[in-house]
């Protein structure tokens, strides 16, 4: 499809729909948390979502390198230390708008590993959100245990690392996102178990015990956020530009902070409030480049005939 084309009002509200439930997920693995050790519930959303769904969507030519690079870096890396993190003390909402320093890590590393030199809007923009990342763990340090906020730093991290492995290994193909993340799903649940058994304990005693709240949680997170959040923005984007679709993703961290300052109670200072600014605009800025630089030239060039 033409990267003009306009999106419709009923794809509008399917992005729309997407941001709703993946804000709503930072709440509802707070309450999975509740009943199982982070590692361990970590494993059981992939495993549940892999299976059986593997055996009927097919890998349809998926080099295993790709889908052992995103599994390691997003499934294990980013999830993992995000559900740890989160564990430790990490708000919803705060960790949904942390986790969104992934934006400035996958440029960081663009530049690092593809050799892809950061544009003045992007270096601005990466800028402007560590100045926000920065205020926002000196607002909450603290509030906060310290090693929850480094983990989920490093979880952004590790989701921006992913995207840039991604991208690297799928060079040349034409990748489904859906059945990516369906397939990449397989790999976190050996590693992810192994890790619980070695730095958790009582597991499978949690399991059997596990509340009605815990079971919604694992289905929410393994088929609400994964198959319909996945599958609604790999639609999006295989119809629409990226520049057009990703922007959507700022509306996350905001609506998640939201639920979470009115349903949990999660405190909200004047000062957060200033560094969740920096933040999403910084990402705001580097997400939105490409129309930035298409902008910039009739900015300044009635600004150029009028100096002449």
């Amino acid at each position: 499809m033409s990267a003009q084309q306009h999106m419709s009002g009923r794809h509008i509200l399917l992005a729309l729909s997407a941001v709703l439930v993946w804000a709503l997920n930072f709440l509802v693995i707070r309450i999975g948390l509740d009943d199982l050790p982070p590692l361990f519930f970590a494993a059981l959303r992939f495993t549940v979502t892999a299976f059986p769904a593997v055996f009927i969507v097919g890998r349809q030519g998926m080099p295993w390198r790709l889908i052992l690079g995103a599994g390691t870096c997003i499934g294990v890396g980013y999830f993992s230390l995000l559900f740890v993190g989160m564990k430790l003390g990490m708000p919803p909402g705060f960790a949904a708008l942390v986790s969104q320093g992934q934006v400035v890590f996958t440029v960081l590393f663009s530049a690092t590993l593809l050799r892809e030199t950061p544009s003045p809007w992007q270096s601005a923009g990466i800028g402007i959100a560590l100045c926000g990342l920065a205020l926002a763990g000196f607002e909450r340090m603290g509030a906060l245990n310290p090693a929850g906020l480094v983990l989920v730093v490093m979880a952004a991290l590790f989701w921006g690392l992913g995207n840039v492995v991604i991208k690297r290994l799928g060079r040349g193909l034409t990748v489904d996102g859906f059945r990516l993340v369906l397939w990449m799903s397989l790999v976190p649940p050996l590693p992810n178990f192994l890790l619980s058994a070695w730095l958790e304990e009582g597991q499978w005693a949690h399991l059997a015990a596990l509340s009605g709240s815990g079971f919604f949680a694992l289905a929410y997170t393994a088929f609400a956020s994964t198959l319909f959040g996945w599958g609604a923005w790999a639609w999006l984007l295989r119809r629409y530009s990226a520049p057009q679709v990703a922007p959507f993703s700022l509306l996350v961290p905001v609506v998640a902070l939201a639920m979470s300052v009115a349903w949990m109670g999660e405190e909200f200072s004047p000062l957060l409030a200033v560094a969740s600014a920096l933040l999403l605009g910084g990402v705001g800025v580097t997400v939105c480049e490409p129309w930035l630089a298409r902008i910039r030239p009739a900015l300044t060039g009635p600004v150029a005939v009028w100096r002449r």
